[in-house]
């Protein structure tokens, strides 16, 4: 591997298309999707499907977790990251490790933005995905 392979777009990663819930949905349906799809993570939309934030695992852990009050009483809103880092597909791989590594991220969500600023998710990067291409990569050599 060399520094070449971190200047690729993360567009040349298999990365994931987003799992997503509106906000005011209750957070046990971020879970519910979570756990279905083997995620660590949802994006939260406005109704014009818009970025509105993030639910990780660690946000349910630190939230919900040890709260009396059922996670179908929480609304998303209450427990996601407002307007979370985000970069576009085309921005090259270094800077997702980048965000990661200083934000303590592990997920990233990927966007395009319209002509008035306002970001649409179209899929999401995590460090697994990152660490999966660089083992691939790493294993052509040999």
């Amino acid at each position: 591997m060399d520094a070449r392979t971190l200047s690729l777009p993360i567009s040349t990663l298999d990365y994931k298309q987003p799992d997503t819930v509106q906000i005011g949905s209750p957070v046990s349906a971020a879970i519910d999707m979570m756990q279905k799809g083997g995620r660590g993570c949802v994006l939260v939309v406005d109704e014009d499907e818009q970025l509105a934030g993030i639910i990780t695992e660690r946000d349910l852990l630190r939230h919900v977790s040890g709260q009396r009050a059922a996670a179908a009483d929480f609304k998303v809103e209450r427990v996601m990251t407002a307007d979370p880092e985000t970069l576009r597909a085309s921005d090259p791989i270094a800077f997702a490790l980048n965000l990661m590594h200083f934000g303590h991220f592990r997920h990233l969500p990927l966007c395009v933005w319209d002509d008035q600023g306002e970001a649409y998710p179209i899929g999401i990067i995590s460090t697994r995905d990152i660490l999966e291409h660089i083992a691939i990569f790493i294993e052509n050599q040999e």
